[in-house]
């Protein structure tokens, strides 16, 4: 996405206009991935007290969804990351215990043996391992697929756990209706303001570069988010 300035947008209406200490790169980074964390958590129907695991937390959404966890009470905010390094940068963003990409690891003595929400970024053939991480009356919303499609059959992993009463959603901002949307961001630009929401930029590059950002990408090579200028 490129960084600019937001503007008023169709038929006049007006859209959140970044704070002026808020650069335009950090307005973009904030204003695409913070409120799909919001309202994915909100489509969890997350509440202060529970536990959430994110699943390929290295991404903007990722790292925004740790952050609005942490900040909205959360008992305990897992990630699955590639690396320790990795993890590291996210403990500093409110993750409290650290897991590798399958979902294992120690996680700290305190680590949880189950989890009350999931937000899922990867999707892909391990998805379904991840109900067993679902404590019971538990939620995984799916708001991604960077790691491909789930098995077609997935559902039957969930229909072998019937008894624990969980639940499988997908998520997209194009449900939500614009003013809400509007509405979060106008909040969250506020936050990041007053330096309460850190925003992650990996790398910025000209327009041009669209190709090889999205092969860095593919690779895995970032953390955070790239943003693009015209």
């Amino acid at each position: 996405m490129e960084a600019r300035r937001f503007s008023g947008g169709r038929g006049g209406r007006s859209r959140p206009f970044p704070p002026a200490n808020l650069s335009p790169v950090d307005a973009v980074t904030l204003g695409s991935s913070g409120a799909v964390a919001h309202f994915s958590l909100a489509h969890a129907h997350f509440t202060p007290g529970e536990s959430v695991l994110v699943r390929g937390a290295a991404g903007s959404i990722g790292i925004m969804t740790v952050q609005l966890a942490a900040r909205g009470g959360a008992a305990a905010v897992a990630v699955t990351t590639s690396s320790a390094e990795r993890g590291d940068r996210l403990r500093k963003l409110g993750a409290t215990h650290v897991l590798d990409r399958s979902g294992e690891g120690e996680g700290g003595e305190d680590a949880p043996e189950g989890y009350d929400v999931i937000i899922d970024i990867v999707a892909g053939a391990d998805m379904p391992s991840f109900f067993a991480k679902l404590n019971p009356n538990g939620r995984m919303v799916a708001v991604g697929m960077v790691g491909g499609p789930p098995p077609a059959d997935f559902g039957m992993t969930m229909m072998a756990a019937f008894r624990k009463s969980m639940s499988f959603a997908t998520f997209s901002a194009d449900t939500v209706a614009e003013a809400d949307r509007r509405a979060v961001r106008t909040e969250q630009f506020a936050a990041a303001s007053r330096g309460e929401l850190p925003m992650v930029v990996h790398e910025v590059l000209p327009l041009e570069d669209a190709v090889p950002a999205h092969q860095k990408m593919d690779a895995g090579e970032v953390f955070g988010r790239i943003v693009l200028t015209p």
